[in-house]
C-alpha cells in the first residue's frame, strides 16, 4: 500500500521556512511577543476560571447551608432573649 509523502513535504517544508524565517530579526521578535503574550493570556483565563470557581462555589455553600444559618439565627435569638437586661 503506498503512503501519501504530501504530508512528509508539506511538514519538511514549513520546518525549512521555520528555520530560514528565525535567521530574521523581527520573525524571532515576533514569536518572542507572540509566546509571551499567549503566557499573560494563559494565566489572566486563569485567574478569571479561579475567581468564577470561588464565586460559584460560595453560591453552591450559601444554597446548601440555608438550613443551618437558619438555625444559627434562632439559636442566637434564643440566647440574646436570655441575656437579663439591666
Amino acid at each position: 500500500m503506498r503512503k501519501l509523502k504530501s504530508t512528509h513535504y508539506t511538514c519538511g517544508l514549513s520546518v525549512v521556512i521555520v528555520g530560514l524565517s528565525l535567521y530574521s530579526y523581527y520573525v524571532r521578535e515576533l514569536l518572542v511577543f507572540l509566546l509571551l503574550f499567549s503566557v499573560a493570556f494563559f494565566f489572566f483565563a486563569l485567574a478569571a476560571l479561579g475567581a468564577f470557581l470561588i464565586w460559584w462555589a460560595s453560591q453552591q455553600m450559601a444554597i446548601w447551608s440555608r438550613p443551618a444559618s437558619r438555625n444559627a439565627i434562632v439559636l442566637s435569638r434564643r440566647l440574646i432573649t436570655t441575656y437579663p437586661r439591666p
